[in-house]
């Protein structure tokens, strides 16, 4: 049975291989390149008492763990450092060297690791409490508050920075080297489950993880621990699968079904100010049924498209529609649309399998007829123009109403008493025309509006163009129409990506037995060194795929030149962090 964190094994695993010295210099230095320890420097400034280990000792040893052994608790990365590095690396991190068989020097060197380990943790948890023991649930809840007082703000602003550094700090190598180039800007965003080793709370005690809740799954599973907010690389066009690394751009540990929109925006921001191209946003129903002002309005203005999916509660018709169109699932429609047509919309909604999806597109592409064309784009007052699908010089559908005010409109121009217009009128066309064929008023589909006066009739069958507020529907409207070929296409794309990606994230960081610290900021690191772990090894199984795999790739001296998107708020620390590795 595996120790758990602030239990010490008495003797190291038996005969451990020595670690590679090229893999030790790369991880020096991508946690060096990362900024974490110039800002844990300043932080443990402020704490009294012995310093001990470096940060920098501790950190190296997770990542190594996490790379070599897929795991971080902390007495696998204490055995990395202290029993599988050679002379010159032990006196570069400020080990000695200790003999394996005896038990007191190993319990002496692994309450130095624990310790130094025990003081990061500290200086970044806002609330800290004994974990050792359940207190009253009256007790807990002012812990709790540490953690969910802000809504749009982040609680832990530099617990969130270093978390971000370092999974960033692949991805600032990936973007130096060119990898990143052909990617659009798309991104993925999902919220996976990271259980912990606490029980739920009792009416009486409360939860050691009091910050912790049920995280619940696509398919309904329940989960008791954290929510980790992912962004993902993906793409909305598949041609540009496989051109790029689909790296994870960032990572938000916290409360599950809390801030699930603000997490998200908040990692979009950190990803522009690394990458200059926004593209489209993927997200599941549960960005869907967020509100707008914490999720859609925020992503848009900060410059991403969402791409999202709809439950079939959603997709209804909107009471709040202008000038009597018809507004469903994101679409202004004609009034008078087919009720076979918004049927489709419900079956397209229902139908969650991508084969079924791809079925109802032929029947989902007749609704573009009645679809209301953008006239004109909105202006400085977020004003547009629609207009009505039977006017225009290419009328998509035909109606006997747009007819009749067309023909008035222009008698009325023309000083006369309108006629009313002859449908059919017969003239040769060109069969073997497409678009001939298409033009012709015989080939659109046709409206059938009921007996109604003119003056009774809706404005967008009053006049040809009508004008609207941009920003209706703000939680349905897309850039892509639902349910299309091009939405199905880009959804598909992302969530494939997602899956392809993050799934195997997932098998890591779902394994409560391979991060075994107990608190929301041992989580919160730990999950985001396995999360850089997993980016390196895309990055490499990517140069792999590409041929272009050198061992000269684990240099990562690249990484200060490209752009950190988290300003550094301190001059770079000088002390045993400046001290160069050994030479291999």
């Amino acid at each position: 049975m595996r120790a758990r964190s602030g239990q010490h094994r008495p003797a190291p695993s038996p005969h451990p291989s020595q670690l590679n010295d090229r893999l030790v210099r790369q991880v020096v230095d991508l946690v060096r390149a990362s900024g974490v320890l110039d800002e844990l420097t300043v932080l443990e400034a402020r704490r009294p008492g012995p310093r001990g280990l470096r940060s920098e000792t501790v950190l190296v040893g997770m990542v190594l763990a996490a790379r070599e052994l897929r795991s971080t608790n902390v007495d696998d990365a204490w055995e990395c450092v202290q029993f599988r590095l050679r002379k010159p690396w032990l006196k570069y991190f400020g080990l000695t060297e200790v003999d394996r068989t005896d038990v007191e020097a190993t319990r002496a060197s692994a309450k130095r690791f624990y310790d130094a380990w025990s003081r990061i943790t500290t200086v970044l948890d806002p609330a800290r409490y004994d974990r050792r023991t359940r207190m009253p649930r009256n007790q807990a809840v002012t812990y709790r508050r540490a953690w969910l007082h802000r809504t749009h703000h982040d609680s832990t602003p530099a617990l969130s920075r270093i978390a971000n550094k370092l999974v960033l700090t692949p991805v600032r190598t990936a973007v130096a080297r060119g990898l990143m180039d052909d990617w659009a800007g798309d991104l993925s965003v999902d919220a996976t489950a990271l259980p912990t080793w606490a029980r739920h709370s009792t009416k009486r005690r409360a939860s050691l993880e009091v910050s912790a809740g049920v995280h619940v799954s696509g398919g309904g599973h329940k989960t008791f621990g954290y929510s980790a907010t992912l962004l993902v690389a993906g793409h909305a066009d598949a041609s540009r699968a496989g051109r790029y690394p689909q790296l994870c751009m960032g990572m938000s540990v916290h409360t599950p079904g809390k801030q699930i929109g603000p997490q998200a925006v908040r990692l979009l921001q950190i990803v522009k100010r690394l990458w200059p191209i926004q593209g489209y946003l993927a997200g599941d129903l549960a960005y869907s049924g967020a509100k707008v002002e914490n999720f859609h309005d925020p992503v848009r203005a900060v410059g991403y498209k969402p791409v999202l999916d709809y439950k079939t509660t959603m997709v209804r018709k909107d009471k709040n529609a202008v000038e009597g169109t018809l507004a469903i699932a994101g679409d202004l429609l004609c009034p008078h649309t087919p009720q076979r047509i918004i049927e489709t919309y419900h079956r397209m909604a229902a139908a969650k399998q991508s084969k079924t999806r791809e079925e109802l597109l032929p029947e989902m592409l007749e609704a573009d007829s009645y679809v209301l064309p953008l006239k004109q784009a909105a202006d400085h007052r977020g004003l547009e123009r629609r207009q009505c699908p039977a006017a225009g010089t290419s009328p998509r559908v035909t109606c006997p109403w747009a007819q009749e005010r067309d023909a008035s409109g222009a008698h009325r121009r023309r000083g006369h008493t309108a006629r009313r217009p002859v449908r059919g009128r017969p003239h040769t066309i060109d069969l073997t025309n497409r678009r001939a064929r298409q033009a012709h008023p015989d080939a659109k589909p046709t409206v059938r509006p009921p007996e109604r006066p003119a003056h009774q009739r809706p404005a967008i069958c009053q006049q040809s163009t009508i004008t609207m507020p941009v920003d209706i529907m703000p939680k349905l409207r897309q850039d892509l129409p639902w349910g299309r070929e091009a939405w199905q296409r880009a959804y598909r794309s992302h969530i494939e990506g997602l899956n392809g990606r993050a799934k195997n994230v997932d098998t890591f960081l779902d394994s409560r037995e391979k991060r075994q610290s107990r608190g929301r900021v041992a989580q919160t690191l730990l999950s985001a060194i396995q999360l850089m772990v997993e980016n390196l090894r895309t990055i490499e199984s990517f140069l792999r795929d590409q041929r272009l795999w050198k061992e000269e790739n684990y240099t990562l001296g690249h990484i200060p030149e490209t752009p950190d998107p988290y300003e550094d708020p301190v001059e770079e620390a000088g002390g045993d962090n400046s001290v160069p590795p050994p030479e291999s």
